[in-house]
């Protein structure tokens, strides 16, 4: 016996076991074409792990990297990489300890994903901020709002 989880297939299998049993039981064929319900579609809302955030976070900072791919990380787009340029150049000013990482819970609410950013400088506790990214055309990007908390986290004025 074929046990399957696909619709379709099961429907298929149906249809082929009635017309077979007509067939044998009663001498002739009757078959009837199974109805198919139209596919579901739906926005993709596919949450991210810290990892991921963090990596996208670093491609924005990255001075070094591609600016389309930069811009493309960015709410604002390629208006919001002056803003991120001048938080890396922070961020490279800072005392050698400084650390920073993306941290879970990230949670999701609609097009809105929140998560933690820590940031570390040895001898002194961590300090913990939330950013957000908002899902545009199927992609997370960060997030004006976060672009001004990283600018004041960095002590920047935002000016997205």
């Amino acid at each position: 016996m074929i046990t399957t989880n696909n619709p379709l297939r099961r429907i298929a299998a149906a249809a082929f076991a009635l017309a077979a049993a007509a067939t044998v039981g009663f001498g002739t064929v009757a078959t009837a074409a199974p109805a198919l319900a139209a596919p579901v579609s739906a926005p993709m809302r596919t949450q991210l792990a810290p990892a991921d955030l963090d990596a996208k976070l670093r491609l924005v900072v990255n001075t070094g990297a591609d600016r389309g791919a930069r811009a493309a990380e960015l709410e604002a787009g390629e208006a919001g990489l002056p803003l991120a340029d001048q938080i890396a150049g922070a961020m490279a000013a800072a005392p050698p300890s400084f650390r920073w990482s993306v941290l879970g819970p990230v949670t999701v609410n609609g097009d809105i994903l929140n998560a933690q950013l820590q940031t570390a400088v040895d001898g002194y506790d961590p300090f913990y901020f939330n950013l957000t990214w908002k899902q545009i055309d199927g992609t997370w990007k960060l997030t004006r709002e976060a672009q001004c908390t990283l600018a004041s986290v960095a002590f920047l004025p935002c000016s997205v």
